[in-house]
């Protein structure tokens, strides 16, 4: 095979097994025929193999360093918002003290505006009619897994084998 670029792993999968599938013995000489294809398919998919289990590597790298960007914004939000809050305090404070309800500059204006929420002081004396319960149920797979490694038989589980890939 002449290391065409253009073809797929897809592809080169079914030409490795053709060419696998392909394979004879010469029974005179006793000569394996067909093992210069083989050979050939073999290079060309671990190429293309590893080109694909590189950018694997490379898109990985890019979701963790999105991920890594994605906290530290969050962070930083968190921050803002927190200062952001006490500074309206600190003007809230600063503005009752000295009896002004309402400022106005040509960049900005104050005011303040009457609203009324809910300040629970006891939530245990609280009636069960004005309280909502959350009930979450998960599957603890881990349970499940070392029973049936027991011997016990769990319905609707199973325990499957599977073939994780690693690229490193």
């Amino acid at each position: 095979m002449d290391n065409n670029k253009n073809i797929s792993l897809y592809e080169l999968t079914h030409e490795l097994t053709s060419a696998m599938n392909g394979l004879e013995i010469d029974e005179e000489t006793g000569e394996i025929n067909g093992i210069e294809r083989l050979e050939a398919v073999e290079a060309d998919f671990d190429a293309k193999a590893e080109a694909v289990a590189l950018y694997i590597k490379d898109t990985e790298a890019t979701a963790e360093a999105i991920k890594a960007e994605a906290d530290k914004l969050t962070e930083r939000r968190k921050q803002a918002e927190k200062k952001a809050a006490g500074l309206k305090d600190y003007l809230t404070a600063c503005m009752e003290k000295v009896g002004r309800h309402k400022m106005e500059t040509p960049r900005c204006s104050v005011s303040f505006r009457k609203s009324e929420q809910t300040n629970i002081l006891d939530e245990a004396l609280i009636p069960a009619e004005y309280k909502t319960v959350k009930v979450t149920e998960t599957v603890n797979k881990t349970d499940i897994k070392k029973a049936i490694k027991a011997g016990a038989e769990i319905p609707g589980a199973e325990l499957v084998t599977c073939n994780n890939i690693q690229v490193k």
